[in-house]
């Protein structure tokens, strides 16, 4: 296998899910936002809350779990993967900071607000509707003609706001519109972290949460505050017709009218347009001037004008306000189910491409045969940030025993396979200080890449430049970039390219 279809296979093997959109419910939204937040890096002084090794586990069981979904489309294993680490991550926060679980939970007390509204805006209509003493009633109504105005007004405010976000340049702006359910989302939140804010840890990651969760939050309770509005103004016109026919069941309304600028005529054609849904869903015929005229200065014992009368004003409600704003908040609340249901996550952000290449570096396997080197812990801690850093840290190492100078002379191969598979990418290991010679280290790369066991691998060259840069210092940095230099042309004369350097 060339060396350029192997260092392909291997680039594909660790390549973070870029295509792909996977949506997730809003409280596995939530944990994995979590997650990530407890995982942030902690001021500076302050101890993190989980370490490295717990993450490690988190994401080495997820892995183990989902061993048999291999088949799954990436964006759907990725998003699998990361719901299931992000229960492990949150229970092991939980464990230790039980008062994490306020942020978990969803709040639930704008949710009673939001139901409230409508319920108190039909007590308005019903408890406040005195229109006049019934007794003594304008045929025109003044006050249901205000809300019949208001909302009518209100949907061409949203047509032209519609009309608005169509544009580009426009669409941007387009929330601040409906900024009360962010301020109202805000407050609210505030008060329910400030018990965490107490403790400067908590207080940090719960900050931390709030800025990844927020965009998602304001925009679900735009869509909560939108279909409270709607529902509101049903309800208050609701609230109305059901005051109008209860207090008929009661009370003779007496219909009349007095004007000191209309005239009959005027009259007779704006109750025609007024009454129009309910004549024609009534068959009624339209008003006439003598019916018009027979109403001024109140009459009494007009039962039937004031039947005609309240039953007009109720369909004229009911296809005018109620059943529009009734459409419209269940359009608002199937978008936001909606919206709650397909969350997306970021995965542009650099916190979830480690995660991704983390989860696919599951699928690689590294052997690693240092060269002339002891590896003790120090080294073995660097090579592991390395690998980690590099290619994921679900990446499978195996550390071959150290070759020495002078194995696999006389022909024979001093590589030897540390199992049964091919790894994914064989690497000799050597030691930046060491100085390269033709007969040592070149023999050696030269065995690496034609040995049987690296057939159906990548071969690489890993240099050890920790500890020379500690030794060199900063002020010998043309020397380490001198030496590195003198490696990688080296490498390349004995037919390996691929050259990577640890530390310095």
């Amino acid at each position: 296998m060339s060396a350029a279809p192997r260092q392909g296979a291997l680039r594909t093997l660790v390549q973070p899910v870029a295509g792909g959109r996977e949506t997730m419910n809003e409280q596995q939204l939530r944990d994995i936002l979590l997650a990530k937040a407890i995982e942030t890096e902690p001021a500076q002084g302050q101890p993190a809350l989980l370490d490295q090794e717990q993450a490690q586990a988190a994401t080495e069981q997820a892995l183990y779990e989902l061993r048999d979904q291999q088949r799954l489309a990436p964006s759907r294993r990725l998003s699998l993967l990361l719901q299931r680490r992000a229960e492990r991550i949150v229970r092991a926060a939980l464990a230790m900071q039980p008062q994490l679980a306020a942020l978990r939970q969803p709040n639930r007390q704008v949710h009673w607000l939001y139901a409230a509204l409508p319920l108190l805006a039909f007590l308005t209509g019903f408890l406040g509707d005195r229109i006049g003493e019934p007794h003594r009633v304008d045929l025109l109504a003044a006050p249901l003609l205000a809300i019949i105005g208001w909302n009518l007004l209100a949907y061409a405010f949203m047509l032209l706001g519609g009309l608005r976000r169509l544009q580009p340049a426009a669409a941007a702006g387009a929330a601040s519109a409906t900024d009360a359910p962010v301020a109202l989302w805000r407050s609210l939140w505030s008060r329910r972290w400030l018990p965490l804010a107490q403790d400067r840890q908590l207080g940090t990651l719960a900050r931390a949460f709030r800025a990844d969760w927020a965009p998602y939050a304001q925009a679900l309770h735009r869509r909560y505050w939108r279909r409270s509005l709607h529902w509101s103004a049903a309800a208050l016109a609701l609230g109305v017709t059901a005051s109008l026919w209860t207090t008929g069941l009661l009370t003779e309304y007496r219909i009349g009218w007095e004007s000191t600028l209309l005239q009959p005529t005027h009259l007779q054609g704006l109750l025609n347009a007024l009454t129009w849904p309910a004549r024609t869903l009534l068959q009624q015929p339209p008003w006439t001037l003598e019916q018009v005229q027979a109403l001024q200065a109140w009459p009494s014992g007009n039962r039937q004008g004031g039947l005609q009368w309240i039953t007009a004003y109720s369909i004229l409600l009911a296809v005018c306000v109620v059943l529009p704003r009734l459409l419209m908040g269940l359009y608002q609340e199937w978008r936001a189910h909606h919206q709650a249901r397909h969350l997306s996550l970021p995965l542009q952000t650099q916190y979830f491409q480690k995660l991704a290449r983390d989860f696919a570096s599951d699928a690689l396997s590294i052997s690693v045969q240092p060269f002339d080197m002891a590896i003790n812990a120090a080294r073995q801690q660097q090579l592991r940030n390395f690998i980690q850093a590099q290619f994921g840290s679900a990446a499978h190492v195996v550390v071959a025993p150290t070759l020495q100078y002078g194995d696999g002379d006389g022909g024979k191969s001093a590589f030897t396979a540390v199992d049964d598979s091919a790894p994914s990418l064989r690497v000799l290991l050597f030691n930046l200080a060491a100085t390269p010679e033709r007969e040592i280290q070149g023999r050696a790369i030269e065995q690496l890449s034609q040995s049987p066991q690296a057939q159906g691998s990548e071969c690489a060259v890993w240099l050890y430049a920790h500890e020379l840069a500690e030794r060199l210092g900063d002020g010998q940095h043309q020397r380490l970039e001198e030496r590195k230099h003198l490696w990688q042309g080296f490498a390349e004369a004995h037919g390996v390219p691929n050259v990577r350097f640890i530390g310095g």
